[in-house]
């Protein structure tokens, strides 16, 4: 009876590591942390804060959400074709701003991808570790950056 108690139980602990890593390999690692690109600027934060709104915008973003006094900005692009018919892909882009002492600010950008295709049922959501977006935003952050501003 001991034996039979101890092999069941034994089943439904196997069972339950092999589930669990099935379903961490189906969702193709969506529940992974994935860091945000972090980058510093010698300006202060609402100045930041605006140039990072034009940069997103200059990417042909549409902003969804900012609030200036929580340093957040948040965008998504436009629903890009793929090759496979049917298939679209959409990036949203979630910038946090932290300003410190003095004329120093904080950028950090999470990438996600979505995605939908009539063959795969779904759609998907998933951080981006590594994409080109992220350079780019930066490239624009900057040279907007060192655009001279006009005092009012």
């Amino acid at each position: 009876m001991k034996n039979l108690l101890f092999l069941c139980g034994l089943g439904f602990i196997l069972a339950g590591l092999t589930g669990c890593e099935t379903v961490t390999d189906g969702l193709s690692g969506s529940l992974t942390n994935v860091p945000p690109q972090v980058r510093q600027f010698d300006a202060d934060q609402k100045r930041v804060f605006f140039a990072a709104q034009l940069a997103l915008k200059q990417m042909d973003f549409v902003l969804t959400r900012t609030a200036q006094a929580q340093g957040l900005v948040e965008g998504r692009s436009n629903l890009r074709d793929t090759a496979v018919f049917g298939a679209a892909r959409q990036f949203s882009a979630r910038i946090r701003i932290r300003g410190f002492e003095g004329e120093s600010t904080e950028v950090s950008i999470l990438l996600h991808e979505q995605s939908e295709a009539d063959f795969k049922g779904g759609a998907t959501n998933r951080a981006l570790r590594d994409h080109g977006l992220y350079e780019s935003f930066f490239e624009h952050l900057t040279k907007i950056l060192q655009e001279p501003t006009t005092q009012p």
